[in-house]
């Protein structure tokens, strides 16, 4: 897409700057965990948002399908990942991601990544699905039972890491061109309905 090239650009040009290990760009990160689906007390009212692959399919995670109770979290080695944090599966499908807009546990092949004070959860969101990112990942890929990149071997890919304003810049960029980019769709769908709809008052 037009917004994945622009980063794909800025990566190269930030590239060229000093790089940090990606460990150095998070307060706390981990895998999540599945409580055992026979016990019911772990799903049964659940409350606690509980992230699967498919909940990943959008920018921002706004809603999700599963739940599992405060017990189900404790009996599991899923935890409590804040918003505004990276939610990336590093297991099966590698590399689907979204920033959660709310508290939520994962299953085990997907990533929460709290950002560090000095990270805008943006630019994280940016630079880890740039392709510099995934081709990165894809050299640390271990073949199992299933593919898996481990995040102690995704902590050593070297990333770039500029101001918290140039972060912030880019973020703007990005969301603006985002934007207009959806309001040109809406538009260009208005326009194909009007056409369809001349075309048929033409020949009535």
């Amino acid at each position: 897409s037009l917004i994945k090239g622009i980063v794909d650009e800025l990566m190269k040009i930030l590239l060229k700057g000093e790089l940090y290990p990606f460990s150095s760009l998070y307060i706390k990160a981990g895998e999540g965990g599945t409580p055992t689906t026979s016990v019911d007390v772990y799903y049964s009212e659940g409350t606690i948002p509980f992230i699967k692959i498919d909940d990943l399919s959008h920018k921002y995670l706004t809603n999700n399908k599963d739940f599992i109770t405060e017990l189900g979290m404790q009996k599991s080695s899923a935890w409590l990942i804040p918003s505004q944090s990276v939610i990336y599966s590093n297991g099966a499908t590698i590399g689907a991601i979204s920033i959660n807009k709310y508290p939520v546990c994962t299953k085990q092949g997907i990533l929460g990544i709290v950002p560090n004070k000095n990270i805008n959860v943006e630019y994280l969101y940016l630079l880890m699905s740039s392709s510099y990112f995934s081709k990165e990942v894809s050299r640390i890929v271990t073949e199992g039972t299933m593919k898996t990149a481990y995040l102690k071997d995704i902590n050593h890919i070297k990333c770039p890491l500029p101001s918290m304003a140039q972060q912030q810049n880019i973020a703007n960029l990005t969301s603006s061109i985002e934007d207009k980019l959806s309001i040109e769709q809406d538009l260009l769908k208005l326009l194909t309905l009007q056409k369809q709809y001349l075309l048929r008052t033409m020949f009535i």
